[in-house]
């Protein structure tokens, strides 16, 4: 095969994989249970501002985020008083940083607006303990 030939089939190749990749990352990892995928700051603050919230900061391009939302939804749908909300670190940046959201997945309780406990990566015995708490 000539050089160019390949160079040619290199780049759509590429250009097919980055149009995959994007294509994947909008939409939401998890799309079932009860969990509200949050991208509004305004709407995050007033959903968090009373009772019991699980906060799941998320990256679409995280495989432990990937692998622990489908328990994530089973979650949302057992502990029915308890509302589950769902950040994408990418859009929400600066809800992120006000957080000091560093790994992903970061879990981050909160109660009445405080946060009241955190679990750092995709420890779900954790999370469901403080879960079982509420």
């Amino acid at each position: 095969m000539e050089l160019s030939t390949l160079l040619i089939l290199a780049a759509v190749f590429i250009a097919f994989r980055i149009y995959q990749a994007r294509s994947a990352a909008s939409t939401p990892i998890m799309s079932h249970g009860k969990v509200s995928n949050i991208d509004n700051e305004v709407i995050f603050k007033a959903l968090v501002s009373s009772g019991p919230v699980l906060v799941d900061f998320y990256a679409t391009w995280c495989g432990p985020c990937k692998a622990v939302a489908p328990k994530i939804g089973e979650f949302s749908e057992k502990y029915e008083k308890i509302r589950f909300l769902q950040v994408d670190v990418d859009k929400m940046r600066g809800t992120a940083q006000q957080f000091n959201v560093t790994a992903m997945p970061t879990f981050v309780m909160m109660k009445d607006g405080q946060e009241v406990h955190r679990v750092r990566g995709a420890d779900l015995k954790s999370i469901e303990e403080w879960l079982q708490k509420q």
